[in-house]
């Protein structure tokens, strides 16, 4: 199967990078729209996220799963035949309008680590690449391989670049965010993960509680460093890229994780429909004793 893939996904994919974003869009719209037609599990939990967050009610909940779902399908085509196939240059050029980049590059130039905290929304494959066209330093991005062999290697091909240091969410591949602090440089994070394994904290998420991974305050409040809250947002031929500075008001893990949320939360009001949506958000892990007082 994975020779199949590579000998006949491979080269189409390669063609198709070729084609103009606005073909590519409407092409990942498509295939979105049709996937949450022949998917109903997916469907269930889309609707479901939309509902229970009211970024949706019974009245405009199909017209806004469709949005989204169009929305998911322009990711994942912009990743595998935009992000991955180019060069970080040319996902710089996709980045229309930069919101606080002159702080982040005053932030750089002390010579200090920064923490990018990027959450699943707009086109964060794009947003890594075209901040690594711009930053000097190396960006060590913590992530999940997949369980496909195929799309893995598709990935790790396409995320390689110089000032790009990819690292698998396992022990080591924390360990590594340490040493890459210790070395100063920066780390990418993306923050709004169920803590399925370690530890977690209840933090309120749209009128909602939701078990979250608390890798990112511990980073952030060990290390004392720049952090920033990116989010991109996809916009007509290109995307904004927008960098929110965050310190912590405490010490506290909790305290910390819920005024990340926070900030998350106000960024996927802005393009409610570019959230990941069909992500199993809400799901409580067997481990997590949920917290009342919340």
């Amino acid at each position: 199967m994975l020779l199949i893939k590579t000998v006949t996904l491979t080269p189409l994919l390669w063609l198709l990078s070729f084609l103009p974003i606005k073909w590519l869009r409407c092409l990942g719209s498509l295939i979105g729209r049709l996937g949450l037609k022949f998917a109903p599990k997916a469907k269930k939990r889309l609707y479901n996220n939309l509902l229970i967050t009211n970024i949706a009610n019974s009245k405009n909940v199909d017209k806004l799963a469709k949005q989204t779902a169009g929305e998911l399908g322009k990711t994942l085509i912009e990743s595998i035949c935009i992000a991955w196939p180019k060069s970080k240059n040319y996902c710089y050029k996709l980045i229309k309008k930069w919101e606080g980049l002159d702080d982040v590059l005053h932030a750089e130039s002390k010579g200090k680590s920064i923490i990018f905290l990027t959450p699943h929304m707009g086109n964060f494959e794009i947003s890594i690449k075209a901040s690594a066209f711009i930053l000097k330093k190396n960006i060590n991005v913590l992530y999940k391989p997949p369980k496909d062999k195929w799309f893995y290697n598709l990935m790790k091909a396409g995320r390689a670049e110089n000032n790009i240091v990819l690292l698998p969410t396992t022990r080591n591949g924390v360990a590594g965010l340490v040493t890459a602090i210790k070395r100063d440089e920066h780390l990418g994070i993306l923050p709004d993960s169920v803590a399925s394994m370690g530890d977690g904290s209840w933090v309120n998420f749209f009128g909602n509680q939701i078990f979250a991974t608390t890798l990112a305050a511990k980073m952030v409040l060990k290390n004392k460093t720049t952090t920033y809250i990116a989010g991109s947002y996809r916009i007509k031929d290109g995307f904004t890229m927008e960098f929110i500075p965050y310190i912590p008001s405490s010490s506290d893990i909790n305290q910390t994780m819920q005024e990340i949320y926070d900030i998350i939360e106000n960024i996927i009001r802005k393009y409610p429909t570019q959230y990941f949506w069909s992500y199993d958000r809400f799901r409580t892990p067997s481990h997590a004793k949920k917290d009342k007082k919340l």
